[in-house]
């Protein structure tokens, strides 16, 4: 059976990664300040977000998301996935005290995770390219997920500093 003709089917893969994603988040111990948690989610849902918007509009117009290529509710799911994904990221980041060399290494393996997820997505009709590849993705997702580790270690420096200078 092909796909793409199935009625809906990227709703349905978007709606279950969402749902999969969020109870691995509500699961996961407590790690991360609430503010900070926020702030990485809220990013990582403002940055893809803005790039999809930007890109996947007429006039750039390169790719189009989900059942309409306009915004339609069936791309909350979607949009969804996007904070879930950099919680994710950041969370085992800290978890494994990722440090120095070890950084490039660990942001490489994501950029490929997520490149793979979106290759996985396009065979779902979450993507339909016009004119876009994932080669681009790639390199979109390797710069987004290193200035998410530069902001993330800002943002613990900030909130480590403030928290010191209230004792």
């Amino acid at each position: 059976m092909d796909l793409v003709r199935f009625p809906e089917i990227n709703v349905w893969f978007t709606t279950a990664f969402f749902v999969i994603g969020c109870y691995l988040v509500v699961r996961l111990p407590p790690r991360l300040p609430r503010v900070i948690s926020a702030l990485i989610m809220m990013m990582s849902l403002a940055l893809p977000l803005t790039l999809d918007h930007t890109i996947g509009s007429p006039p750039i117009d390169l790719y189009d998301t989900n059942v309409q290529p306009w915004l339609t509710f069936s791309e909350l799911p979607t949009w969804g996935m996007y904070p879930v994904f950099g919680y994710v990221f950041i969370y085992l980041y800290d978890k494994f005290n990722i440090r120095g060399v070890a950084i490039p290494f660990y942001v490489l393996v994501w950029t490929f995770f997520g490149t793979a997820f979106e290759a996985l997505s396009v065979t779902f009709d979450v993507f339909s390219y016009k004119g876009w590849s994932l080669r681009y993705s790639f390199l979109v997702y390797l710069c987004t997920q290193l200035l998410v580790v530069i902001v993330f270690r800002i943002l613990m420096s900030t909130f480590i500093q403030t928290k010191e200078a209230k004792q």
